[in-house]
C-alpha cells in the first residue's frame, strides 16, 4: 500500500555491486536496468531497497519492482502475482486521494535486451507512479499530488 511518505532503507545507486541473496538474484538484472541511467535519458535515478520492494526514483516517477516474495499474506513469488500486485494498486484509485496516478508497466526482453516498457517478452512487471513532485529525504520519500 502506498502512503504520503514511503519510508526506506537509502541505498547509493550501484549497478555492479548489488546485495547478493536469493531475492535479488531472480532480479538483478531488472534492477541493473532500473538503476542505469541509460534508462532514464542519462539521469541518474535514486535507488531504494525496502523489505518487500526495490524503489526507483527518476524525477517525479517512482517504479516499484515488487520483490519475489510469499509470506505473512504477501504473495508477490510470481511473475503473475507481480501483475495482479500492479493492477491492484490501481485499481485502489490513488488518483482520486490526489496523492499519485500509477500504472502497471511491463519489463520486456527483445533482442536479447531488457527495457522498460514496449513490446517483446515480459519478464516481469513495475507499478509507475507519477506525481507533480516526488521528494527524496533521508528514510522517506515523499509524493506530492497527481500530475
Amino acid at each position: 500500500m502506498f502512503y504520503p511518505e514511503i519510508p526506506t532503507r537509502l541505498r547509493m545507486p550501484s549497478r555492479r555491486n548489488l546485495p547478493q541473496s536469493e531475492v535479488t538474484a531472480e532480479q538483478d538484472e531488472i534492477v541493473r536496468l532500473l538503476t542505469d541511467p541509460e534508462t532514464f535519458g542519462g539521469r541518474e535515478p535514486a535507488y531504494f531497497d525496502t523489505a518487500v520492494s526495490y524503489l526507483v526514483v527518476d524525477g517525479v516517477h517512482l517504479y516499484v519492482l515488487r520483490k519475489p516474495l510469499d509470506h505473512d499474506g504477501l504473495r508477490c513469488a510470481t511473475v503473475e502475482d507481480r501483475w495482479n500486485w500492479c493492477e491492484a494498486q490501481c485499481m485502489r484509485g490513488f488518483s482520486s486521494l490526489g496523492a499519485v496516478m500509477a500504472r502497471p508497466l511491463p519489463i520486456a526482453r527483445r533482442e536479447g535486451q531488457l527495457f522498460l516498457g514496449g513490446p517483446g517478452y515480459i519478464c516481469d512487471w513495475v507499478l509507475k507512479v507519477t506525481c507533480q513532485s516526488v521528494v527524496v529525504e533521508p528514510g522517506f520519500i515523499t509524493l506530492r499530488r497527481a500530475a
